[in-house]
């Protein structure tokens, strides 16, 4: 038996009306039906990481639009962990998600809870205005604190930007540029992985004695055999997680689709 399970969703891409589309769908349709796949499969996850990229363009209408679907997913009555990525907006999620009154983009997002012994950490590596990931130093340090308190399960941790290379070449100035940062502050702790997303496909590699996990986006996927040239495919993936035994186990779920044009 598991001693935990979890599902990490990313790169929902919401926009903020029903008529308007991404790539030729509906991102809310396809994280609609992702949620219905996780609900009828045989699996009872313990809670729901969301790594960022919550909406396409940070609007107050796509937050909007986020909350009800927000709302489905509480539905499991699990704790929802939520993240931000490139695309959102930091004031605006404040306001609509969490119901708190903020004037200020540069404050960064991130927290830190334990579930059942485990302790998962939602780091903030959103730039504004640009595409590549950081992570700060007073964040760093607060993340080395908060790996030196008891987690008798360990430590997960996921940020949005891969800290890693990414076999299509492009993506690679999409990354996390100060990985080595994060390296350091991980350096002699038990963590299971580091789950990203951001590159819209599935990617392991080792980081830091650890793995690095980026999981398949719900809105539409990049192709990974595609390695000089980004290439849209009608797909969706996401990634359901055990822990069993003190281990580990990562299941990434993706339907790739055909080529879209955009």
């Amino acid at each position: 038996m598991t001693d935990m399970t979890f599902v990490h969703l990313t790169d929902l891409h919401i926009l903020p009306d029903e008529e308007e589309l991404l790539y030729g769908r509906r991102t809310t349709d396809k994280l609609r039906d992702v949620i219905g796949l996780v609900r009828n499969m045989d699996v009872s996850p313990d809670f729901f990481i969301l790594s960022g990229d919550l909406v396409n363009d940070g609007s107050e209408a796509e937050y909007r639009r986020l909350n009800p679907v927000l709302d489905e997913l509480r539905e499991f009555g699990v704790p929802l962990i939520l993240g931000l990525g490139n695309h959102d907006c930091r004031i605006h999620f404040r306001r609509i998600v969490l119901g708190e009154e903020s004037e200020d983009e540069s404050r960064r997002y991130y927290h830190s809870t334990v579930i059942g012994g485990l302790r998962v950490i939602m780091l903030d590596s959103k730039v504004p205005g640009a595409v590549y990931g950081d992570l700060d130093e007073p964040q760093l340090a607060w993340l080395a604190e908060e790996l030196g308190k008891p987690a008798p399960l360990g430590n997960l941790i996921a940020v949005h930007h891969p800290p890693v290379f990414s076999t299509v070449e492009p993506l690679n100035a999409h990354r996390l540029f100060n990985w080595e940062g994060l390296e350091r502050a991980i350096a002699g702790h038990r963590i299971h992985a580091v789950l990203s997303g951001h590159i819209h496909y599935s990617h392991w590699t080792i980081f830091g004695g650890t793995l690095s996990i980026t999981t398949p986006a719900t809105a539409y996927m990049l192709d990974p055999g595609s390695q000089q040239k980004t290439r849209q495919t009608d797909g969706w993936g996401f990634t359901v997680g055990s822990l069993r035994d003190g281990k580990l186990y990562a299941n990434p779920i993706s339907m790739h689709g055909h080529p879209v044009q955009g």
